[in-house]
């Protein structure tokens, strides 16, 4: 059980940079766009960005309660990501530490 609980722990610590890069993304498609602080969302991101995850989008909106999904893609992604990489990156260090 302590290997499955070392597991999740690197693995949110080993996401950290993927998620800095998303944010550093999100910080340079505001720069060169028309998009703002606020006006840039995680679903709007995606279908700009990462237009092949829509699939997954839809697919998400059939198994799970949707007024929950449109609040979650609605959020800014400048604002989310950076609590989402630092929640992870503690979480991630928290666990480390109990098993330890």
């Amino acid at each position: 059980m302590t290997a499955i609980f070392r597991l999740i722990a690197l693995l949110c610590i080993w996401t950290t940079p993927f998620q800095i890069f998303f944010i550093l993304w999100g910080t340079w498609v505001v720069i060169d766009t028309e998009n703002t602080f606020f006006n840039l969302t995680v679903l709007e991101f995606i279908s700009q960005k990462l237009n092949f995850l829509i699939i997954v989008i839809e697919w998400l909106y059939s198994w799970f309660w949707q007024s929950y999904l449109d609040f979650v893609l609605s959020l800014p992604l400048l604002l989310v990501g950076p609590i989402k990489a630092l929640a992870n990156l503690y979480i991630g260090f928290w666990i480390l530490k109990k098993i330890d």
